[in-house]
C-alpha cells in the first residue's frame, strides 16, 4: 500500500470516528443532514476538521489522476490526445464532464497536475515535477489545491525572467507560509514572491494588461443589460475609488439619518458600513434602514449617478462625492519609476512608472507615508484620527484589518482599540481600521485587539474559542507573514 492510500485509508477512518463521536452512535439515522444536525457544536467542528484532512488527501490523488488526462492531452499530440478523442477541444472540458465539475475547477486541477507531475527526460531517465515542494506537500495533505494552484500560477508567471534557484527559493517559501494563511492571503504573499523574482516584468505586464482592455455589453434574456469591462489595474483603482466613495456617502448618510431619529451609535465608526462581499443580514439589518438595497445594488445606483453627472456635468461637483485614489509605493520606486506599486482596493501591483505617471494626476496621492514633516502622532490633543493617520492605518491593515475581511480602505474608518474615553489616545498604536460590520462585532461580541511586532491580532471570546488563540489580522507583508 503506497503513502497516498495509507493516508487516504487513515483520512477517512478519523473521519468515521469523529462522525461517530458527535452523531452518538454514527451513522444510523439514515440521513446525513439529520445525523449532523443533531450534533454540538464542538463535535460538528471536530468532524469539519477530519473531513478537511481527507479531503486534502484525496486531492492528492485527483490532481495526479487531473495531470495524467492533461499530460495525454497535449496539443502536441494532435486528434490522438485523450481530449481530443473524446470529443474536447481542451482537457479541462473533458475533466469537467467527466467529474460533474465546473471547467474552473477542472481547469485548476490540470495546471497543477501538470506543475507536479513527475517528468522523463530524452534519454528515458525520470526527472522531479516542475515544482517538487509543491508536488511534496499535496501528497502529505499539507497543502490544498486551491493554495497550490496559487503557487503555480504566479511562479510561473516569474519564472519567464527570474532563474531555476530563485525560482525555487520562493516556492519552498510560499510552500512553507501557506498552512498558516488563508487562500486569499497567500495570493497576495504569491504576488508578491512574483514581483521580488521578477521586478522587471511589471512594466511589461503594464502594457499587455493595457492592450486587453475592452468593454462590451451583453443583452440578457430577461431584456436585462449586462456590460463588461475588462480593465487594467490602474483604472480599476480608480473606478472602484469613485464607486466606492459615493457608496459610502450614502451609507454615511444613512448613519446620520438614524442619529437624528435616536439611533444609538459610536462615534468612532459609521455604522453599517459593511466589508466587501457582506450580505444584509451579516450586518445585522438592512444596510440603509428602511432602505432595502444590497450592496451590490447600491455599488449599482452609485455607478448609474457617476454616468449621470458626467452627462450633465457642467463644471460643478454637484452632489458627487470627492474621490481620492491611493497609491502605495516606496520613496526610492516614487523617485526613480523602479519597481512596483499597489493600489488601495486592487490585488494586482503595477510598475512604478506607470505609478509615476498617475501621480500628477488630480485626487491621486502617491503615499510614502509617515516622513519627517507628517505629524501621526496626536495623544490627547484631539479625539477623533486626522486624515493623515487614516491614510497611515490604510498602509498598515490594507483596509479592514479583521483577518478574512477584504473591506478597502474606503469602506472603513478609524476606531479606537481601548476607548478614547478611557485613555484619551488618539495615537496610531491605539487605532484600527474596521469596517461597521466587524466594528460592532468587536465590541458587541467581546473580541479584543493586540499588537504584536506592529500586527494586529484579533483574540477570540471563550465561547468562540475556549483557548483564545489570537487570529492574525491586517495586511500581509512577505517580510513578516513568517
Amino acid at each position: 500500500m503506497s503513502t497516498t492510500h495509507e493516508a487516504l485509508d487513515l483520512s477517512l477512518v478519523d473521519v468515521e470516528r469523529a462522525w461517530a463521536d458527535a452523531a452518538a452512535g454514527g451513522f444510523t439515522s439514515g440521513s446525513v443532514s439529520a445525523d449532523a444536525a443533531g450534533m454540538g457544536d464542538t463535535g460538528l467542528l471536530s468532524v469539519i476538521a477530519a473531513i478537511g484532512t481527507h479531503q486534502r488527501s484525496f486531492d492528492a490523488v485527483r490532481v495526479a489522476a487531473a495531470g495524467e488526462i492533461a499530460y495525454r492531452s497535449q496539443l502536441t499530440l494532435g486528434t490522438d490526445g485523450m481530449a481530443r478523442k473524446a470529443g474536447h477541444a481542451k482537457p479541462g472540458a473533458f475533466l469537467a464532464e467527466l467529474w460533474t465539475i465546473t471547467v474552473g475547477e477542472a481547469i485548476r486541477l490540470c495546471d497543477v497536475g501538470l506543475a507536479t507531475r513527475s517528468r522523463t527526460a530524452l534519454d528515458g531517465s525520470p526527472l522531479p515535477a516542475r515544482y517538487p515542494v509543491v508536488a511534496a506537500a499535496i501528497t502529505d495533505g499539507t497543502l490544498g489545491v486551491d493554495s497550490a494552484a496559487v503557487i503555480v500560477k504566479e511562479l510561473d508567471a516569474a519564472s519567464v525572467r527570474c532563474g531555476v534557484d530563485a525560482r525555487d527559493v520562493g516556492e519552498a517559501t510560499l510552500v512553507e507560509m501557506a498552512g498558516a494563511h488563508t487562500v486569499a492571503d497567500l495570493r497576495g504573499l504569491a504576488r508578491q514572491v512574483r514581483d521580488r523574482l521578477d521586478e522587471d516584468g511589471a512594466e511589461p505586464r503594464d502594457e499587455v494588461r493595457h492592450k486587453r482592455r475592452s468593454c462590451h455589453f451583453i443583452t440578457l434574456a430577461d431584456g436585462m443589460v449586462r456590460m463588461v469591462w475588462d480593465m487594467p489595474p490602474e483604472v480599476a483603482g480608480l473606478v472602484k475609488a469613485s464607486i466606492d466613495a459615493t457608496v459610502a456617502q450614502e451609507l454615511r448618510r444613512a448613519k446620520d439619518h438614524r442619529k437624528t431619529k435616536g439611533v444609538p451609535g459610536d462615534g468612532n465608526l459609521g455604522d453599517g458600513v459593511p466589508g466587501e462581499g457582506d450580505r444584509d443580514d451579516d450586518c445585522g439589518g438592512s444596510l440603509l434602514g428602511d432602505d432595502d438595497r444590497t450592496l451590490d445594488q447600491l455599488r449599482s445606483d452609485a455607478s448609474e449617478q457617476l454616468f449621470h453627472h458626467v452627462a450633465s456635468c457642467k463644471g460643478h461637483g454637484g452632489d458627487v462625492p470627492s474621490i481620492t485614489m491611493v497609491i502605495r509605493m516606496t520613496k526610492e520606486s516614487l523617485l526613480t519609476g523602479l519597481g512596483i506599486a499597489e493600489i488601495d482596493g486592487v490585488d494586482e501591483t503595477i510598475s512604478a512608472c506607470t505609478a509615476r505617471r498617475m501621480a500628477g494626476e488630480a485626487g491621486i496621492i502617491p503615499a510614502v507615508l509617515g516622513g519627517p514633516s507628517e505629524v501621526l502622532d496626536f495623544g490627547k490633543t484631539r479625539r477623533l484620527f486626522s486624515t493623515a493617520q487614516k491614510l497611515a492605518f490604510g498602509e498598515r491593515d490594507g483596509g479592514c484589518a479583521f483577518g478574512g475581511c477584504t473591506a478597502p480602505p474606503s469602506y472603513t474608518e478609524a476606531h479606537h482599540i481601548v476607548w478614547w474615553s478611557d485613555v484619551e489616545n488618539t495615537d496610531l498604536d491605539n487605532g484600527i481600521l474596521l469596517c461597521g460590520f466587524h466594528h460592532h462585532r468587536i465590541h458587541d461580541g467581546g473580541w479584543e485587539i493586540a499588537f504584536q511586532h506592529g500586527v494586529p491580532y484579533f483574540i477570540p471570546p471563550p465561547w468562540v474559542d475556549p483557548g483564545r488563540t489570537p487570529r492574525r489580522g491586517g495586511k500581509v507583508l512577505l517580510d513578516a507573514a513568517a
